[in-house]
């Protein structure tokens, strides 16, 4: 039989194959997993973003504000659908809300009023610049969720990130706006 020494160094090769699976998991799960969950949460952001654009172009391009007819919609009608259409063609992105404002520019003093029901008055494109804006809130879902107890929730890291996006449009028909 052979003594065993325990005095005896070891040796210094070898021991990076033993200690290589434990690092590789602690640098996947504490970087490269979080920078895929932004990367996939800000994708999804520029998503839901280009959505309220559409929306917004859809309410601009609408003939009327709340009162729609047979193949023209109002811009009330016209705008929800044009984002849930947008959003619809993507996973993680829920839409919870969307607004649609007119805004009146006062062409003398830039004074801005918004207006979330129809107007009262026919509109005066001679002292106003109208636009439509649609305000969409949605909340977009990470790829990767971590339900651990010892992990900080952050949203759109960990979890779901509510937001909220403002986008505007010119409108192209600012005489039905009053209807």
């Amino acid at each position: 039989m052979q003594n065993v020494h325990l005095n005896e160094k070891r040796r210094a090769h070898g021991n990076a194959i033993a200690e290589m699976p434990g690092v590789l998991m602690v640098l996947f799960f504490m970087f490269v997993f979080p920078i895929i969950n932004l990367g996939t949460t800000g994708l999804r952001w520029a998503m839901l973003a280009e959505a309220a654009r559409d929306g917004a172009h859809a309410a601009a391009t609408s003939y009327t504000f709340q009162t729609g007819s047979t193949g023209k919609p109002s811009a009330v009608a016209a705008a929800p659908v044009a984002v849930n259409q947008f959003v619809s063609k993507y996973s993680g992105i829920t839409v919870n809300n969307i607004d649609v404002d007119i805004l009146a520019t006062d062409i003398n003093t830039q004074a801005v009023s918004r207006f979330e029901n129809k107007l009262t008055t026919p509109a005066n494109t001679q002292q106003y610049i109208y636009a439509m804006e649609t305000t969409v809130t949605g909340s977009l879902e990470p790829l990767i969720t971590y339900n651990a107890p010892f992990i900080l929730s952050v949203p759109g890291l960990t979890g779901p990130w509510t937001t909220t996006i403002t986008a505007r449009e010119f409108a192209e028909s600012p005489q039905g706006l009053n209807e």
